[in-house]
């Protein structure tokens, strides 16, 4: 029982790090670049519209289209089925060919 609950914490801990190093990481890079620019840029920016929502991360932007409901099935199954480095390939082709 005491692994379980050192393993837990562990994780815990872990994320916390990470999360707060990236947090502090965005926040200097948004300063030292609203220092440089006369234009300022947000650290962190979430939009969401009634087809799409939008997230801007230190100026670069990211949309996000929503699926009708009607083809939300049909992606649910090839989702479940699909191996993980297939869905991952087509994840971040699908990105990529978006910021063309």
């Amino acid at each position: 029982m005491r692994r379980i609950n050192k393993t837990a914490f562990s994780i815990i801990l872990s994320y916390a790090v990470l999360t707060g190093g990236m947090r502090m990481f965005l926040m200097s890079c948004a300063n030292s670049y609203n220092k440089l620019n006369e234009d300022k840029v947000p650290t962190a920016r979430l939009t969401v519209g009634e087809k799409s929502a939008q997230l801007d991360i230190l100026g670069k932007k990211m949309r996000f289209g929503y699926i009708s409901e009607s083809d939300s099935r049909g992606f649910l199954v090839a989702y479940l089925f699909i191996p993980d480095e297939l869905r991952t390939a087509v994840l971040i082709a699908s990105e990529l060919h978006d910021r063309r």
